[in-house]
């Protein structure tokens, strides 16, 4: 059997991409017939050209879609709604806002609300028929696993946590696995033969997943699955375009000085670009500060009195500690022996105001401030406190490397795992802080303060 060619994550996103791009035009020229129709205007070339400006909304539709093109997203139809419904409404959102301070009559409301109806219906609609054609059998991506070991098994959990039914992993190839069967998926063959099951199961990507690194005959296989048109993508690889994160239990010692050395060395070149973005979003939080602190200021003298700020010692980049400001959610005295306590569920040190602060997420406004004087940025990894950092470093490995950048008042594992109270828990967000790390851009930065305005709306703090 021929490899199985499917489309990799790639050119799936840009797919999507034409095909958001070209549904928003068509919901203009919907919209446009609609709003003719309704406020009695004559369906004419000369209407339709003289608000031809409408088709810009075509290209910001595509850009609200883009948390909607990532792979987890884009093929269930669960999310997709929930996707399309979030973008629906912050796109309302942000008009009603322009609208409201535009000049009276300066803006229509009835062609918006037609044009974000037939979006939104339209662009369902073309991704219920995107996500059947590209989850049958015929157009799915077959993945061949090389290694049935520690990684190979944390390779195949990846692939069910994450989701995905545009592929399909068809087994294991191992050389000395004993069993037929592990963790649910067969062992169809050994490394001697790679290259024949490959073409026996039509693979279009093989995953290296050994414990040991390749050599040998193995190498020369890989190359020959190569050559016959498979990919050939590392565990490390893998796992983080699956789950969005690294690997850290499973890196080669080499890695940071290599791949994880070169790409953040990349993205260096927009620090000016970020601090620019970082001071205009700490300039609007410092107005909310202010527009907040007289009510909030009130609820937490009443509730426990003074002080109202808690100032705690931070670490962040390069090691540099700082004192981080926010509104005081615990009970005065929290730590009376002075060790350091992670912060747990439902936690009965937390006032009544300060569980609703935390649950708004308001207790976190004070560090506009520290963004203000460079201690943080918007985006990053969350900071922690000395002695966690001390403890931490020890056992979980590359765990000092999240200090290569500023920390953040919001960042890509706050938005995935909100609060760590444990080693494990801490294991798990720096595998997103060094994804965010790596893979660090303007645009990353706006899907998660995206994503961290929808965690608000929801009451979604603990």
């Amino acid at each position: 059997m021929t490899p199985r060619r499917g489309l990799p994550a790639s050119e799936h996103r840009l797919l999507l991409t034409v095909g958001d791009l070209v549904i928003g035009a068509a919901a203009v020229v919907v919209a446009l017939t609609m709003w003719s129709l309704t406020a009695g205007f004559p369906l004419q070339p000369s209407f339709v050209w003289a608000h031809a400006a409408w088709l810009v909304a075509a290209p910001v539709w595509a850009a609200a879609l883009l948390p909607a093109r990532q792979a987890r997203v884009a093929f269930s139809v669960q999310a997709t709604a929930r996707a399309i419904a979030r973008a629906t409404l912050a796109l309302l959102v942000v008009y009603l806002a322009v609208y409201f301070y535009a000049p009276r009559h300066a803006l229509p409301r009835l062609m918006v609300l037609h044009l974000l109806w037939q979006a939104s219906i339209l662009t369902f609609a073309w991704r219920l028929v995107y996500i059947w054609v590209f989850t049958q059998t015929s157009f799915r991506r077959r993945i061949l696993i090389v290694g049935a070991g520690r990684g190979g098994r944390v390779l195949r959990r990846a692939f069910v946590d994450a989701g995905l039914r545009h592929v399909e992993v068809v087994g294991f190839v191992d050389e000395a696995a004993e069993a037929s069967e592990v963790h649910g998926l067969p062992v169809v063959g050994r490394v001697a033969d790679l290259r024949a099951l490959a073409h026996q199961w039509g693979a279009s990507e093989i995953d290296v997943a050994l414990d040991e690194p390749a050599e040998g005959a193995l190498v020369e296989a890989l190359v020959g699955c190569q050559e016959d048109g498979a990919d050939i993508v590392q565990m490390a690889t893998a796992y983080e375009r699956l789950l969005e994160r690294v690997p850290v239990e499973h890196l080669e010692p080499d890695w940071l000085v290599t791949s994880f050395a070169d790409a953040v060395g990349a993205r260096d070149a927009s620090r000016l670009a970020k601090r620019l973005v970082d001071l205009a979003g700490a300039a609007a939080g410092a107005v909310l500060l202010l527009m907040a602190l007289p009510v909030v200021s009130v609820a937490i003298w009443f509730d426990s009195g003074r002080p109202l700020f808690f100032r705690q010692a931070r670490v962040g980049q390069r090691n540099c500690v700082f004192q981080l400001l926010k509104f005081r959610t615990m009970v005065s005295g929290a730590e009376p022996d002075g060790r350091a306590r992670w912060a747990a569920p439902d936690d009965p040190r937390v006032t009544r105001v300060g569980r609703w602060l935390r649950r708004t997420r308001l207790d976190e406004l004070p560090q506009v401030v520290n963004i203000l004087r460079g201690d943080m940025s918007l985006v990053g990894p969350r900071p922690e406190r000395p002695e966690f950092v001390a403890d931490l470093e020890r056992r979980i490995p590359f765990y000092g490397t999240r200090l290569l950048v500023r920390p953040g008042l919001t960042g890509w594992a706050q938005v995935n795992v909100p609060y760590a109270d444990s080693v494990e828990e801490a294991a798990v967000k720096l595998e997103y802080d060094l994804y965010y790390i790596k893979h660090r851009s303007m645009l990353f930065d706006a899907l998660i303060v995206a994503r961290t305005i929808g965690t608000i709306l929801r009451l979604g703090g603990r």
